[in-house]
């Protein structure tokens, strides 16, 4: 393992910030979407109204996918630093030290589960259209972007707890 220089952990780290708030940002592309639809078609009931039961299952469903998908973005996350899970690059990939393409690779993923969040609440809004389901899923997106959204701090310790592993590692050989 190479040292990681810090500019090049910075630069990572002010690439994923960006697309983190690009993503951030197309929640409020959706809100707009949503409202748009709304006045356009009012009384907007939906694309595809299901019966009120059925809808009922499906959203405690999606209710209960977030829940499960906010565990699952730790986990996922552990994984993916963990080097258990082989990561692999492609020519679009910015050439950054395998370290560092870690930390970017698991919060490109983690913004991509929270941003399902709000895509579940637009879903329950095109079906049945209660824009208070999709807010609901917003809110709940906004706040898995707050909860997980990654520190430079978090980036810094990660690199320098893996130097220490590899020191420990080359006394022992």
């Amino acid at each position: 393992m190479q040292p990681i220089r810090n500019d090049e952990l910075r630069k990572a780290y002010k690439i994923t910030a960006f697309i983190g708030l690009a993503m951030f940002a197309s929640l409020v592309v959706y809100a707009a979407v949503v409202e748009i639809i709304k006045k356009q078609n009012a009384p907007f009931g939906g694309v595809q109204p299901l019966p009120s039961d059925v809808f009922s299952t499906l959203r405690y469903a999606l209710l209960g996918v977030v829940v499960v998908e906010f565990f699952v973005i730790r986990l996922l996350n552990r994984l993916m630093l963990s080097g258990k899970v082989p990561l692999r690059s492609s020519a679009m990939t910015v050439p950054f030290a395998p370290e560092v393409q870690r930390l970017v690779t698991a919060a490109i993923v983690t913004y991509a589960l929270c941003e399902f969040v709000a895509v579940y609440g637009l879903v329950l809004f095109l079906i049945q259209g209660n824009t208070s389901d999709f807010y609901f899923f917003l809110a709940l997106s906004f706040a898995c972007f707050g909860i997980h959204f990654p520190k430079y701090s978090t980036w810094e310790e990660w690199i320098a707890e893996r130097a220490r592993e590899q020191m420990r590692r080359f006394r022992i050989l």
